[in-house]
């Protein structure tokens, strides 16, 4: 598995821990990770879109211009494969990959640069692409990717189903 040199920037922290991760994974997982896009890629894109792309988001992509994490867990396009104004997410969002492998997009407000999680109509929102990767390594851990309000949502359900059991 080809890693590129990890960059002294934003991300460091969370590269390194993705890349040690999938060192130990690779056995049981597909990972692919592109050598770094260029600073003239990342700027001709945005001048060709007239869109700016969050920095941290460029951090990424100055480590890997292509990367597919844990089989489909997480694939962050090439900044040219960005897509602007798809029908199928907000019109506001700019696709920049998917996460889980069933039809949930990841990407960044074209206005204002939040980073997005699009999940079959609900929308998360992060304040930068670091918190993002933060929920791709708990999920590279094998935790559930679930919200501790999901969670407690999910047990809540299940008390409830075994109370209304035993009640037969």
């Amino acid at each position: 598995m080809f890693i590129p040199e990890i960059p002294d920037n934003s991300l460091k922290d969370e590269i390194t821990q993705i890349v040690e991760l999938s060192k130990k994974l690779e056995n049981d997982y597909d990972f692919e990770y592109d050598p770094p896009a260029t600073e003239e890629e990342l700027s001709s894109w945005e001048k060709e879109h007239n869109i700016k792309i969050p920095e941290s988001i460029k951090d990424w992509l100055r480590f890997s211009c292509y990367s597919h994490i844990r089989n489909e867990l997480a694939v962050i396009r090439n900044v040219n494969d960005f897509e602007v104004n798809c029908e199928i997410v907000p019109e506001d969002m700019v696709i920049i990959g998917e996460v889980i492998g069933d039809g949930e997009f990841i990407g960044f407000s074209k206005k204002n640069g939040t980073i997005l999680w699009e999940d079959h109509g609900n929308l998360e929102c992060y304040n930068n692409f670091k918190e993002l990767l933060k929920e791709i390594i708990d999920m590279m851990h094998g935790h559930t990717g679930l919200s501790e309000t999901s969670i407690n949502i999910l047990q809540a359900m299940a008390k409830k189903a075994k109370e209304g059991n035993n009640n037969d």
